[in-house]
């Protein structure tokens, strides 16, 4: 018999067959959820940015990074695509701009 722990198969956040949770689900928690998830980021100065149509740094894609890795940890989807130039689902900036204090217009 080792001594050495036996390494885990699965990452504990591993859902095999369920989606990432829908930020325009309806879940009434997800509002709270974001707010936090932006505030433990420290992105929402750089989120104000990206919805304002402002000059982005690499420092507010860093903040996107972090961002969208809470989001997936706490089992949602990322909030920025930053697969080509950042950008949001203009459902998720309603739901945003109405929850998230700093981002109302």
């Amino acid at each position: 018999m080792s001594s050495t722990p036996e390494v885990p198969r699965e990452s504990s956040n591993y859902r095999p067959g369920e989606p990432l949770r829908s930020w325009t689900s309806g879940e009434p928690i997800a509002p709270v959820d974001a707010e936090l998830i932006i505030l433990a980021s420290e992105s929402l100065a750089s989120l104000r940015r990206l919805i304002d149509g402002d000059h982005l740094s690499d420092e507010d894609l860093i903040a996107f990074g972090r961002l969208n890795s809470d989001c997936v940890l706490r089992w949602y989807e990322p909030i920025v695509s930053l697969v080509r130039e950042p950008q949001i689902d203009p459902e998720v900036i309603t739901l945003l701009k109405a929850s998230v204090p700093g981002l109302d217009s």
